[in-house]
């Protein structure tokens, strides 16, 4: 829980103080009595006396108090609660560069087998789709509950082409619905997971195809395929190391993250966020009104039941 206006807490030392006043009070009332010295008088004048019920009002009253102050301190509670459904789009590279083998056996192998494994790792509430992209994107699995059939497609996947990395992005954003930043959070959650060696050649400008993602709060995750600061060759031609800076720029941009997919547990690292964010998602509920509310009544209940039994406000 915290608090809009904590120095309304400060207010709460007034319930301990009010208590120990009270008591006091009782004592003396004590005291007092004891100079009654017809005891046998006083049982047949009172022959049932108040005990527990009498001290009711004032406990009342002073949980009255106490709720009220915490009520103008402005009470959030932080919640975690199970995600009802969440979506992943699978982004692949498969233009002709991913054709390369610096990566055993091949950069796509090393893709989809780290597609696999993200499918796998995905909450049970997720959906996921798949698409694919060369010199143009294509939808190869709509969003489905149905994982088996986006892993069968993968074993479909075949390189050649150019590299459209931003065509795969806006695919995948349309495909997740073109959301504003103020809905998103009230709508499913979503991500984007890109698998590619970054250099893009083709098509619309990944930059803004990220910037379309971040208006939609849609997070891309980007994995990097390839060696580092390494040249290769695909059919003589000659073929870059992965763009790692590229694919940082996209993560960044749309509040996702980098991956190098083939550093050791660099991978565990997005498994575990996929199912830590898309199983379970965080709420702040203002409960002032309600503390107040429950204050409220409780110092009217106190007053009530003084009245009832006493006659007298506590």
């Amino acid at each position: 829980m915290s608090f809009q206006n904590p120095l309304w807490l400060l207010g709460l030392l007034i319930v301990p103080a009010l208590a120990g006043i009270y008591l006091l009070m009782q004592g003396r009332r004590r005291a007092y009595a004891v100079r009654f010295t017809n005891l046998e008088l006083l049982r047949s004048v009172v022959p049932h006396p108040p005990r527990f019920r009498r001290h009711l009002p004032p406990i009342f009253f002073l949980l009255g108090i106490a709720g009220l102050l915490l009520a103008a301190a402005g009470p959030i509670l932080n919640l975690e609660v199970a995600r009802n459904q969440a979506d992943v789009i699978l982004v692949i590279d498969v233009s002709g560069s991913m054709q390369a083998t610096d990566v055993q056996p091949s950069r796509l192998d090393a893709a989809t087998t780290a597609a696999r494994s993200l499918i796998t790792a995905l909450p049970s509430n997720a959906r996921v789709g798949l698409v694919s992209f060369n010199e143009r994107a294509a939808l190869i699995t709509p969003l489905t509950d149905n994982r088996s059939n986006v892993t069968s497609a993968l074993d479909t996947l075949r390189p050649g082409g150019g590299t459209a990395i931003g065509d795969g992005i806006d695919l995948a954003v349309q495909q997740l619905g073109r959301r504003s930043t103020a809905s998103a959070a009230r709508q499913s959650p979503a991500m984007i997971v890109l698998l590619t060696d970054g250099s893009s050649n083709a098509g619309v400008d990944p930059m803004v195809a990220a910037q379309s993602a971040k208006a939609g709060g849609i997070p891309i995750d980007t994995i990097g395929v390839g060696q580092r600061g390494a040249t290769t060759y695909v059919h003589g031609q000659q073929v870059d190391g992965v763009d790692e800076t590229a694919l940082q720029n996209i993560a960044t941009t749309t509040g996702g993250k980098y991956y190098y997919a083939q550093a050791a547990g660099q991978l565990n690292q997005i498994y575990q966020r996929l199912g830590s964010e898309f199983a379970w998602q965080f709420l702040r509920v203002d409960i002032t009104v309600a503390t107040m509310i429950a204050g409220a009544v409780v110092l009217l209940l106190g007053g009530l039941l003084s009245l009832r039994w006493f006659r007298v406000f506590p």
